[in-house]
């Protein structure tokens, strides 16, 4: 078992904004954002290994690695996962997958009179959203339902009232959101930060909440669109064989 003092470390590459974080008991102490184009493969190791030489420590120093699990961007996501697999493989560091939509909705904590419930909304295409409820209980947020892919047609006008939502899909349905009465947050506390996974992943690693190596995985709630497309094209060819 490590010490409560061990040291940490946050990858947050789900969105395209990402970063990265060190610190102690879910304390950041040093942080860093990725470049904004979603070069997280080139950036994330030199990142992670700038900030621990600015605490001079080495990466067998690490003792609970805090990654965000998804969903978000497929490559991201897979980056995340690759490098927090391989470090925990060489260092034996403990690994907490940390629910990205989770950690957004945290960034709703710094505004002041939140309502009572809190939607986070990722954008998914085709309609679709990444979607999950959450309440406020006092300064902290208990999950109603968890990360799921839905239809937003659906699932917004379903949302209950008074409801705060956050997160990029505020953008691409703000229309709608604003004639169902939901109150968009500000476009600033949208996206995930490594800093919130910190705190997050040393939250469930307390609880006991760490992955076995097989479960080092991100979550995707969707294939990826290479493979829908391939689905779309291959539907199109047997109804053209059936319908002459």
């Amino acid at each position: 078992m490590r010490s409560a003092g061990e040291l940490q470390i946050a990858i947050e590459t789900s969105s395209r904004r990402g970063s990265v974080a060190v610190g102690r008991g879910g304390e950041t102490r040093a942080w860093r954002a990725l470049a904004a184009d979603r070069t997280h493969t080139a950036e994330l190791l030199p990142a992670l290994a700038d900030l621990l030489a600015d605490i001079h420590a080495a990466p067998q120093d690490v003792g609970l690695i805090c990654f965000s699990q998804g969903p978000g961007s497929f490559t991201g996501l897979r980056v995340a996962a690759t490098v927090t697999r391989t470090w925990q493989s060489v260092t034996g560091a403990r690994v907490v997958a940390v629910p990205s939509l989770e950690a957004i909705a945290r960034n709703a904590l710094r505004m002041p009179d939140l309502p009572p419930q809190l939607a986070v909304i990722v954008d998914a295409r085709q309609g679709q959203v990444f979607g999950a409820l959450f309440a406020r209980v006092g300064p902290l947020l208990q999950t109603v339902s968890a990360a799921a892919r839905h239809d937003a047609t659906i699932w917004l006008p379903a949302l209950p009232r008074p409801c705060a939502v956050l997160g990029d899909g505020c953008d691409v349905h703000r229309t709608v959101l604003r004639a169902l009465g939901l109150h968009i947050l500000p476009e600033e506390l949208w996206l995930p930060d490594a800093r919130e996974v910190l705190a997050l992943g040393h939250e469930l690693a307390v609880a006991g909440r760490v992955c076995r190596p097989e479960q080092i995985t991100p979550l995707y709630l969707r294939p990826p669109e290479c493979e829908e497309v391939y689905e779309q094209r291959r539907a199109a060819a047997r109804q053209r064989r059936q319908h002459p």
